[in-house]
């Protein structure tokens, strides 16, 4: 072979080798997964919890089967972060394939309607942004990101049995008021010594408590699950305010609210507007205040919006006084 013929080879070789390397880095670009969100929705309710679901169209460019195990989300709405969490999937893409997958998280219905304000049946609008981990061959771990806006319907929740009446599960499902909006709530107001507060759907007691350590007041506490109830007791205990506060297991929309004059809400605004008759019954100049719902038809004296240190979400605080001012009236 002359020397010629093997420079030749040589510049062969190396042009091979080139055209080789660029074809490796095309492959390499090529095979980056990619992931799409199609749509989130809920896929039930179940007493406390709901199923939230997300169908994410994943592109696995690979010869293995991509692993799919968790999934970051935040959802939003109207600008403000009311939903973060981390789900866990036992889930896989096909080689080669791109596929729609559905992963699923469990959340508490009952704080979700509260965050957002709103009833079962309702739709709000939605900015879904996803983060899913993927373990890829050859570059180990990798995030892929997904957003999606759009209107998803709040469902209907399920009717549970509670001491022989049937209610609706939301309706009766605790979701405890941060204790910095408790303070608003007692503030707004205006507690004096001599007042009689009403909690109704009192939880763990911590409103009644709460007014009684701070003001030196007489209160009730109402709720209808024995769980909350025995809860509010030894709450009541423990802060040694047995004197002054009572605890008792009814359903509120039975009570005659006549002799109170502070009424403390956190239920859904449903709910507010049906407790419109029994809260006419007030004295004039009574107070009500609630923890995040308005009251349809009726126009509230003051409205306050606060950041809670203790959850970092935004809370809004109604108060009404009594005689109730219908926006019907001039």
């Amino acid at each position: 072979m002359t020397f010629v013929q093997r420079l030749s080879i040589s510049f062969v070789l190396t042009a091979a080798f080139f055209a080789g390397c660029e074809t490796t880095r095309d492959i390499q670009y090529d095979m980056e997964p990619a992931a799409r969100l199609e749509a989130m929705r809920f896929g039930g309710v179940e007493l406390d919890y709901a199923t939230l679901l997300f169908d994410v169209e994943i592109d696995n460019p690979y010869r293995v089967s991509l692993p799919v195990p968790r999934l970051r989300y935040a959802i939003i709405n109207d600008g403000r972060t009311f939903l973060t969490a981390t789900a866990l999937d036992n889930v896989s893409v096909p080689p080669n394939t791109k596929k729609v997958l559905t992963l699923s998280d469990q959340v508490i219905y009952a704080r979700l309607l509260r965050a957002l304000g709103g009833e079962p049946g309702s739709t709000i609008p939605f900015k879904a942004e996803l983060t899913l981990s993927l373990d890829t061959p050859g570059s180990g771990w990798t995030d892929l990101h997904a957003e999606k806006e759009g209107i998803i319907v709040l469902p209907e929740s399920p009717e549970i049995n509670v001491e022989g009446i049937t209610y609706n599960a939301v309706d009766v499902i605790y979701v405890p008021t941060p204790q910095d909006v408790v303070d608003k709530m007692l503030e707004l107001a205006q507690i004096k010594k001599d007042d009689m507060v009403y909690d109704l759907g009192c939880g763990d007691g911590r409103i009644v408590v709460k007014a009684a350590k701070r003001f030196g007041c007489r209160a009730i506490g109402f709720d209808i699950d024995p769980r909350r109830v025995e809860e509010s007791l030894e709450n009541v205990q423990k802060n040694n305010v047995g004197h002054l506060v009572k605890i008792e297991q009814k359903d509120i929309f039975t009570l005659d609210l006549s002799k109170a004059d502070v009424i403390t809400l956190f239920l859904l605004s449903r709910l507010n507007v049906k407790l419109i008759p029994q809260l006419e019954m007030l004295r004039p100049g009574s107070r009500i205040v609630s923890h995040n719902f308005a009251m349809e038809g009726v126009k509230p004296d003051k409205v306050v919006t606060m950041f809670s240190s203790e959850d970092q979400f935004e809370h809004t605080v109604y108060l009404w006084t009594t005689p109730l001012k219908k926006e019907t009236d001039e």
